[in-house]
């Protein structure tokens, strides 16, 4: 599915674009997901 959107014939800008979104929702999600394992477990840690 990825493959298709990145070998449609679009403009480049576009692909850039949108190689760029998904590098930053990645980057984003990968330290949401960081932020929200540190805070549960300093809250377990403190409970326990």
């Amino acid at each position: 599915m990825l493959l298709d959107i990145f070998s449609a014939p679009i403009a480049s800008g576009a692909q850039t674009f949108w190689l760029i979104v998904s590098i930053l929702v990645g980057l984003g999600a990968g330290i949401s997901a960081v932020d929200f394992r540190s805070t549960v477990f300093k809250k377990g840690s403190k409970e326990d």
